[in-house]
């Protein structure tokens, strides 16, 4: 049974939306580039989304490195540590 809403658009880090989803919930996850542009992005106004704001930047004091142990414990193919 899914755990998600349908029709349901989330932002972020995808590590912490997937992390809670029962993998037969979902068809498609789809990331849209460019990565850490260093710029915030609005919504156009007349959008539905008017007014919501993102920021594109990213480091690694950003990251919960708890999660990231977690990550590297549980599966260990999909994570590279960092150097």
């Amino acid at each position: 049974m899914s755990n998600i809403k349908p029709n349901l658009l989330y932002t972020g880090d995808n590590l912490y939306i997937m992390n809670g989803m029962n993998s037969e919930s979902v068809d498609l996850i789809y990331i849209d580039p460019p990565f850490n542009s260093k710029r915030f992005y609005n919504a156009p106004i007349g959008s539905k989304a008017a007014g919501a704001m993102f920021k594109d930047t990213w480091a690694w004091q950003d990251v919960d490195m708890a999660y990231l142990d977690k990550l590297y414990s549980d599966y260990p193919a999909l994570a590279v540590e960092p150097k």
